[in-house]
């Protein structure tokens, strides 16, 4: 990511911090989704030039007062905003490894107004994820090591493991890939 791009992020969580601590303003699922949208792009992950893959499993933390005031509908407010996701995704050329999910969660140490976004990319064959790199709403504040969008807390680990075969319409030999047979 460049310094232009973290630059814009930090000020954006500064200004949309201070306006909530200010005017006492509660989240709006139209925040979240905007926020899903750039949790996307921020972990695009390029595997071909046909393939970029983005995260396909979110947790969006909320203060206790907007965990409250949105918990009721959760269920519908994660499927909706999963769409919301897909939909960009598809005007955007992304692709998922899995489902796509979006969970709301309580988190004690932000104010009204504040929120995190988390995210990974889950496999839908197997529990294999490739982490992501950390993203923070505009509390600006990253969670613990070992949750949604950060490496396990035993330390860093290898590159994330590649699939078995290439993505569809990929050739052997390909970035990552082992190469194509040799013919004699």
């Amino acid at each position: 990511m460049g310094v232009l791009k973290k630059f814009e992020q930090r000020l954006e969580g500064l200004v949309n911090g201070t306006f909530a601590k200010v005017f006492k303003s509660e989240v709006q699922p139209v925040e979240i989704a905007g926020a899903l949208q750039r949790e996307c792009d921020n972990n695009a992950t390029i595997w071909n030039r046909d393939r970029t893959v983005v995260p396909n499993d979110f947790i969006v933390e909320l203060s206790a007062p907007d965990f409250e005031r949105l918990s009721p509908y959760s269920g519908q407010l994660g499927d909706e905003l999963a769409g919301m996701v897909r939909d960009y995704a598809k005007q955007q050329r992304y692709t998922f490894m899995g489902p796509i999910k979006v969970h709301l969660e309580k988190a004690e140490d932000l104010d009204t107004g504040l929120y995190r976004v988390r995210s990974r990319t889950l496999a839908s064959s197997s529990s294999q994820q490739a982490p992501q790199a950390p993203s923070a709403g505009p509390a600006g504040r990253p969670a613990a090591p070992g949750g949604y969008g950060y490496p396990p807390a035993a330390g860093p680990s290898a590159a994330p493991p590649m699939p078995a075969a290439p993505p569809p319409g990929a050739r052997p030999g390909g970035y990552g890939y082992p190469p194509a047979a040799q013919r004699p």
